[in-house]
């Protein structure tokens, strides 16, 4: 026969149990700070952004010309092209649609165009998506723009764009083919 002690010692290892079994889950979670629907995706493209200042083919508009020294103040609506090669009959894989702001008093600074814009993808990898980029273009052939958001396929999107001119000509229009090389980082939306 079983001794009160035993029946007692059952009795509250199985109460024990019991509550254990109906308490909340711990306050430390195993899979914090991991992904639970889709993780980041990194994105390495080079691509051929074409700008065209002049002529019946340009690609941006002065819209607003204070007239203080050094172009100061000049602000230019733009819409430029982007292709996989620096060659404006092939298919266009993105606009870069924004603004560009000399931002610059001195001319002995030389200029400085802030560029504040999106990059509208029309391919069919990232149709739709856009990367929020800002940074200058100053006089040096080469530099560096951040990324600083993205939507679509290319939510939270961050990085940087460095970019060189690789081809210019200043007669009869002025344009450049600037070859930018995007590093990005990404989170895609979860598949439905």
């Amino acid at each position: 026969m079983a001794c009160a002690s035993h029946v007692m010692i059952f009795l509250v290892f199985s109460n024990l149990a019991i509550a254990m079994a109906t308490l909340p889950p711990p306050l430390y979670d195993p899979n914090l700070g991991k992904c639970k629907n889709s993780c980041e995706e990194e994105l390495n493209l080079s691509l051929y952004l074409h700008q065209v200042v002049t002529g019946p083919a340009h690609n941006q508009e002065v819209i607003l010309s204070p007239g203080f020294p050094n172009m100061f103040g000049m602000i230019a609506v733009v819409d430029w092209t982007i292709y996989a090669v620096p060659d404006s009959t092939s298919s266009i894989i993105a606009r870069a649609k924004g603004m560009t702001i000399q931002a610059t008093q001195s001319e002995v600074n030389g200029v400085a165009w802030f560029l504040p814009f999106s990059m509208v993808f029309q391919d069919s990898r990232f149709g739709g998506s856009t990367l929020q980029v800002m940074g200058a273009i100053t006089g040096a052939v080469d530099g560096e723009w951040a990324i600083v958001g993205g939507t679509g396929k290319l939510s939270t999107a961050r990085g940087t764009i460095k970019f060189i001119a690789v081809q210019a000509q200043s007669t009869p229009t002025f344009e450049v083919y600037r070859r930018i090389d995007i590093h990005a980082f990404y989170t895609p939306a979860p598949a439905v």
